[in-house]
């Protein structure tokens, strides 16, 4: 519809049609952020391909985005994910390579994924200042992180490497009688 009103308009003033212009660029790039807040706040892959198929997707976009080298690592055969767990764990290691680029001032990080009996183990881990010395008032994305994996009876661990850098660590249950309490 900008479109037309700036050709319509052109002809009576050219200044006019280049502020229809930039009009329709800025509806056009808040349109394509909202599709990707869309995508970000319901990942439609963890129903189409699992949660591997979906860090498949996100890590390569994620090395893209932010310029930090992703390294992946899978240990062990594949097991099938229940979206009420994959959807736990693809949003704590959002939050975990959020943090890497925020906070840690590392070039890379590594992504492990470890299927073992009973259990998923995820782990993301940097190369970078560290954790923060514990503070009372914890950021929102640890507090979400362990959250989450209270949600799914998981253990979250938050580690120092030694040499700097930081460990995220959520192990999950497998099966569905331990991870969802009645």
């Amino acid at each position: 519809m900008l479109q037309r009103a700036g050709r319509r308009t052109a002809a009576l003033d050219p200044a006019l049609r280049t502020d229809f212009e930039e009009v329709r660029d800025i509806v056009q790039a808040t349109l394509d952020k909202v599709r990707a807040l869309s995508q970000a706040l319901h990942p439609v892959v963890l129903d189409d391909a699992g949660f591997e198929g979906a860090l498949s997707v996100y890590l390569p976009g994620f090395e893209k985005q932010t310029g930090i080298e992703i390294r992946y690592e899978k240990c062990g055969p594949s097991r099938n994910v229940h979206r009420d767990v994959a959807i736990h764990l693809y949003r704590v290691l959002q939050e975990a390579l959020n943090n890497v680029a925020r906070h840690s001032k590392s070039a890379q990080a590594d992504v492990r994924l470890s299927y073992q009996t009973g259990t998923v183990v995820l782990e993301v881990e940097d190369h970078g200042v560290g954790f923060p010395p514990v503070k009372e008032n914890q950021g929102m994305g640890l507090i979400s992180m362990r959250e989450r994996a209270e949600l799914v009876n998981g253990q979250i661990e938050f580690l120092p490497r030694t040499g700097g850098g930081a460990l995220v660590r959520l192990t999950v249950p497998l099966s569905m009688e331990e991870t969802h309490a009645s």
